[in-house]
């Protein structure tokens, strides 16, 4: 259990810095990414074993996040969400594979679930970082694809 705090931690962390410092892209990547992990908690927190059927409660969850990170995939003018929503699908497609298949290892099916929120919180913190950098940079930076670079 101390590796979900542990977690918690850096995602307050990361998101907290989103927040600081990045554009509107970052900032609603960390809200989602923070709503996701409380939620998460809140579901399992009344589970006794973790992981040994299919976690309904996590996979929606999950889908929810895919379905946000993909509309912000979509509009924002940044490359990086679409390695953090790609790295998500994966952890979601953990979900399909114990549906399909029951006889998938408890263990696989929650390291697969899982191990890729720590390269997805990295990957929220060099956005934010090259946000920052850009601002710096030249005193702006679009946030979206389709906003008017004259009204910045």
């Amino acid at each position: 259990m101390d590796r979900v705090w542990l977690f918690y931690a850096i995602q307050i962390a990361a998101s907290g810095y989103a927040f600081l410092r990045g554009g509107a892209p970052e900032r609603l990547t960390a809200l989602a990414l923070l709503l996701a992990a409380a939620s998460t908690g809140m579901v399992q927190r009344d589970t006794p074993v973790l992981f040994a059927g299919l976690e309904v409660g996590v996979m929606i969850i999950d889908l929810i996040l895919l379905a946000v990170m993909i509309t912000i995939t979509l509009h924002a003018d940044r490359f990086w969400p679409a390695w953090v929503t790609a790295l998500h699908a994966l952890g979601t497609g953990a979900h399909l594979a114990r549906a399909i298949s029951p006889d998938v290892i408890r263990l696989v099916y929650a390291v697969l679930s899982a191990v890729w929120s720590y390269p997805i919180v990295l990957l929220l913190v060099i956005g934010t970082v090259r946000h920052s950098q850009r601002i710096r940079a030249r005193g702006w930076d679009l946030d979206w694809s389709h906003q008017d670079p004259t009204t910045r």
